[in-house]
């Protein structure tokens, strides 16, 4: 099962740490930028702490990248679904979603989020950029906040390797499942894009087009890509991160803005990834890390239960090292996507989730009693499909197809969330549970 996070296969490292000492006890390195004029209603980072109208905030979230394309202007049966879904995630407790607020075309390439907002350089579809502001509108509205991803490491939405292709440097080499792709090459090409002149102006004319129009939403926490990885181009990755996020902060100088990293990912070494350093430039306010157990080889599908032990134990190592890590830096840190197969690893949305319910209790419990007394200030599963189905569940998606939690180029029905899954009362448990 190929996906954006297979990327090598080699043995997981195991992330040191046990206990967490209380933040006050460790040493603070760089501090989030000084916000400018206060919004109202915004979300601020005071230390290790999200605060909401002077009062402690902590995030109860959830993954809803699909909610971009179905509010599209025009699409009535996706804004119904929107308010549904926002209902549904409403009623379970949660404060806070993560969702696109840019796609690249064109809208002719395999396995992508269509239609595009940008399906060419520097043209911004009207009828997908009206959709993002209303949906921000509606957010607003029900007092969520959005962390809207800008960019993306991965193919799935055009990203990188797309603004790479648009300055010439070539048709992007697809990874997995394309015919002959491979992880490896794909990484490698894309992390051009942090040393491409061209690529980073057609992103940042975007940025200096939409992000004005959103500055003035309580609702909005800008963040730089999905998953950014240095792989072998660091210096010129550390520095993209500091430049982009200083170019927000101009745009929006009153909201908040991250990196959207994996954090320490299981082999940092080659994905290029160092929590702190990645998350030390004054621009950015706190720290994103994400957790993939299977996809990091820490637990096979064959093997499901009786591997459960073993993953949650290399979870539990790796949540409990990036609150050290955090704590180091001084900014708080969110858990921002993790993930747990279905029973046997099946793909039908009938299946139980006896394993996943397991797994997410045990992390879920651990984020929470980290929650007091370091800088961990929340939660965020991937990822959401509501009410929706795969038409063809364990295949890839196809034009035409609903869009649910699982992105295009993965197996439909492999890590998203379904209303009537028992997972979602366990979330609302903890949800109701994430107050100061």
């Amino acid at each position: 099962m190929a996906s954006r996070r297979d990327v090598l296969r080699v043995a997981a490292a195991t992330a040191g740490g046990a206990l967490v000492p209380a933040c006050h006890n460790l040493p603070r390195a760089a501090s989030p930028a000084a916000l400018g004029p206060r919004l109202p209603g915004a979300l601020e980072v005071r230390g290790t702490r999200f605060f909401r109208d002077d009062r402690p905030f902590f995030v109860s979230g959830f993954n809803y990248w699909s909610s971009l394309p179905l509010s599209r202007e025009g699409n009535t049966a996706g804004w119904d679904q929107v308010r549904r879904d926002l209902d549904g995630l409403q009623g379970a407790g949660i404060n806070m979603l993560r969702i696109m607020g840019g796609t690249e075309g064109p809208d002719t390439e395999p396995l992508r989020i269509v239609p595009s907002l940008q399906p060419a350089p520097g043209q911004y579809d009207p009828a997908g950029v009206a959709g993002l502001l209303r949906l921000v509108q509606e957010l607003e509205r029900r007092k969520l906040f959005a962390i809207v991803m800008m960019n993306n490491f991965w193919h799935w939405s055009g990203g990188m390797a797309q603004y790479l292709a648009w300055a010439g440097e070539g048709p992007m080499p697809y990874p997995p499942p394309h015919p002959g792709g491979s992880w490896d090459r794909y990484q490698k090409h894309t992390a051009r894009f942090y040393s491409n002149e061209k690529a980073k102006q057609i992103y940042a004319d975007f940025l200096r087009f939409l992000v004005p129009q959103l500055k003035s939403s309580p609702a909005v926490i800008w963040e730089l890509a999905n998953e950014p990885r240095g792989i072998n181009n660091l210096r010129a990755f550390h520095t993209w991160v500091d430049e982009t996020a200083g170019l927000i902060k101009t745009l929006a100088p009153s909201q908040l803005v991250t990196t959207g990293s994996e954090g320490q990912t299981a082999s940092p070494s080659y994905s290029g990834t160092d929590v702190v350093v990645d998350h030390e430039s004054p621009n950015i306010d706190f720290i994103t890390f994400h957790l993939w157990a299977q996809n990091w080889g820490w637990i096979r599908t064959e093997n499901l239960e009786r591997g459960l032990p073993r993953a949650l134990d290399l979870a539990k190592k790796y949540v409990n090292d990036h609150a050290v890590r955090a704590a180091k830096l001084g900014k708080p840190a969110l858990l921002e996507e993790f993930g747990f197969p279905r029973d046997a690893g099946s793909f039908d949305p009938d299946s139980p989730t006896t394993l996943r319910d397991r797994y997410f209790q045990e992390i879920y419990a651990l984020v929470h009693s980290l929650m007091p007394a370091t800088p961990i200030c929340g939660i965020m599963p991937w990822a959401w499909s509501g009410d929706a189905r795969p038409p063809r569940p364990g295949e890839f998606w196809r034009p035409g197809d609903p869009f649910i939690g699982d992105p295009p180029h993965e197996q439909q029905g492999w890590y998203g969330v379904y209303t009537k899954d028992t997972t979602m009362k366990l979330i609302a448990e903890f949800s109701a549970q994430a107050v100061a």
